[in-house]
């Protein structure tokens, strides 16, 4: 495998990594969930282990939470391994650095993020609702595009196992807010390894892995054609809608209206 095609497998696998990380629901109103009280941003850096996450299958997360460099900023970095390229034998690690703006230095708690792969939805809701800042500490996530809105949950610790009943205890906030937790995945971190023979890190815009193309290019792509669309020509093409009819994971086609002169 060329050293090209194996970049092209680890931003597909990067996409697809953080993408599998959320819940997709109808709708643009993100639910309200409490921010956790008085949070104490010097308590929440270092290192923490993600056990607990929405929907993904990949291996060996870690959060790592540093002080930024400018005024009521912090940096995370995920580090992990992906499912896709260990089942292809890949020996590598993958890591994800962004910024946690908090603009109301009043409730700390409530902070906006924008991952490096987040490039057309832009910032997402990033609320830290419970910690007990040494053992575990829990996250939302949301952001929003178009008519949808994604969710995201985390759970942390600083260690490799965490109590049963502080995970309990983050299930029963999120059903207090009316937030589903179903897709809970469990992260495996039996087989870890602190690098491999293949390491990337990503901290600007996924899309400058790909030479020639930058976020412009990116959004001129994806939007060119589409201002001819009306809501009614979007077909939802889902592969499993959530119980009660609240949220649903797929797909939306956008259908070219009949024009014998359109161009393609």
């Amino acid at each position: 495998m060329t050293g090209y095609a194996l970049k092209l497998l680890v931003v597909a696998a990067g996409v697809l990594g953080l993408a599998w990380g959320h819940t997709l629901h109808l709708g643009r109103t993100c639910p309200d969930i409490l921010p956790f009280p008085n949070l104490s941003v010097d308590k929440i850096v270092g290192e923490w282990f993600v056990l607990h996450k929405f929907d993904t299958d990949n291996t060996c997360l870690m959060w790592n939470l540093t002080k930024g460099e400018l005024p009521d900023t912090l940096q995370v970095t995920e580090t992990r391994q992906l499912s896709f390229l260990d089942t292809l034998g890949v020996d590598h690690t993958h890591a994800v650095t962004a910024r946690l703006d908090i603009n109301n230095p009043e409730v700390p708690a409530r902070m906006r993020i924008r991952w490096p792969t987040s490039a057309l939805t832009g910032k997402a809701d990033f609320t830290v609702f419970d910690t007990d800042y040494t053992s575990y500490m829990a996250v939302f996530e949301c952001d929003r595009a178009g008519l949808l809105h994604r969710r995201s949950v985390t759970i942390l610790s600083r260690q490799r196992n965490i109590d049963d009943m502080f995970v309990a205890r983050v299930k029963r906030l999120l059903e207090t807010a009316d937030v589903r937790h179903s897709a809970l995945n469990t992260i495996n971190h039996d087989l870890c390894r602190k690098t491999g023979n293949h390491n990337w890190h990503v901290d600007g815009d996924l899309f400058g892995l790909l030479p020639g193309v930058d976020e412009a290019e990116v959004r001129r792509r994806v939007s060119q054609g589409v201002k001819e669309y009306d809501v009614s020509q979007l077909e939802i093409v889902s592969e499993g809608v959530e119980p009660e009819g609240k949220s649903f994971r797929g797909s939306i086609i956008a259908h070219q209206p009949p024009s014998s002169n359109r161009e393609v």
